[in-house]
């Protein structure tokens, strides 16, 4: 498969319980696509003739005002961005970010927010309030390659969404009650590829909720109807009692169930996913939002996304998805649409 690369280079600075980041202040592309703003680790693209450690050296520089001496690379993460889903309408195949992460610690300088730049902030932000941000996917990485507990907080990743419907969504969610108590559920349902993920991290950080994922509840690549009563049973009915909820994480590389992750009673939760609004869990849905594409377009984001070796778990999935959804008429009962 053909694909455009870029190589990002970022330090992990880490001081007293905190680590230094930046606010990326967000992109609009020219068919009016949106990237959300987040926080992100200080680093950049890799420019002509520099290795890897000046690159990461120099966007610290830029982005924080800080000179710094590299440690040890850290390790490695790659994202891919299907082609439909890339900043420039016209692209003609997938984009692959590859990230490098450098362990840094500052030498000098005074701490300062690039001007005129991609990011509009710098700041230290203590560990435990990570999960209070909305990060990019990098900061993830970090905390995993540094050694550290994962973070519950949004994500926001490199995928452009439609922001017109994320702008419907979120202000649809005031006129709206929960059917059975406790908060609104902005139900984010829809066949795979159809770009639920992305917008559905957008919304909830626009509402400052927690975001529920049923990737994270599917046991297996077979488990698509099991995953409705799993996340009604564990997730949706105690945060109807007011009560905080908590489940098992399915871990998809050692194929059983791993952590345990838990959300906290709120006004407002977002649940995205194949599933997220039928049957059980669908009678707990103050807003059903169906997301939708070409069924072809869908499959080519998914395997631009996942690899040529996952064409057939796509196949059997989206066997899985044509029974649950026809039965069911999912799409029939969503209050908005959106087409991607």
């Amino acid at each position: 498969m053909d694909f455009d690369t870029r190589v990002g280079c970022y330090a992990w600075i880490e001081r007293d319980g905190s680590v230094l980041l930046t606010r990326w202040s967000g992109t609009v592309a020219p068919d009016g696509r949106v990237l959300h703003a987040c926080w992100t680790l200080p680093g950049g693209g890799l420019e002509l003739h520099e290795t890897t450690e000046q690159a990461a050296v120099r966007e610290v520089a830029e982005e924080t005002g800080y000179a710094v001496a590299l440690g040890e690379l850290l390790g490695s993460g790659s994202h891919v961005v299907a082609t439909s889903e890339r900043y420039d309408p016209e692209a003609d195949r997938p984009f692959l970010l590859l990230q490098l992460l450098y362990r840094a610690e500052v030498v000098g300088g005074a701490l300062t927010a690039e001007v005129d730049g991609s990011t509009d902030d710098a700041r230290w932000v203590p560990l435990s309030e990570l999960s209070t941000l909305t990060c990019a996917g990098i900061v993830d990485l970090g905390l995993e390659l540094a050694g550290h507990e994962p973070r519950d907080g949004p994500v926001i990743d490199e995928a452009l969404i439609d922001g017109e419907a994320a702008r419907q969504i979120v202000e649809a969610v005031p006129g709206v009650v929960a059917p059975l108590g406790g908060p609104k559920i902005v139900a984010i349902d829809g066949p795979s590829g159809s770009g639920k993920t992305s917008l559905a991290r957008a919304v909830a950080a626009d509402l400052g909720c927690p975001l529920v994922q049923m990737d994270d509840l599917y046991p297996g690549w077979d488990g698509l109807a099991a995953a409705v009563d799993l996340v009604t049973d564990h997730v949706l009915e105690p945060l109807a009692r007011g009560e905080r909820a908590a489940y098992r994480v399915w871990d998809w590389e050692q194929g059983d169930w791993g952590r345990t992750r838990t959300v906290p009673p709120d006004d407002v939760v977002v649940l995205e996913g194949c599933g997220s609004s039928v049957g059980r869990a669908g009678e707990y849905a103050a807003l059903r939002v169906w997301v939708d594409a070409d069924p072809q377009e869908r499959m080519e984001r998914g395997i631009e996304r996942d690899g040529e070796t996952y064409r057939p778990h796509w196949q059997r999935w989206a066997a899985q998805e044509r029974a649950l959804f026809g039965a069911d008429r999912t799409a029939e009962r969503a209050e908005l649409t959106v087409r991607t």
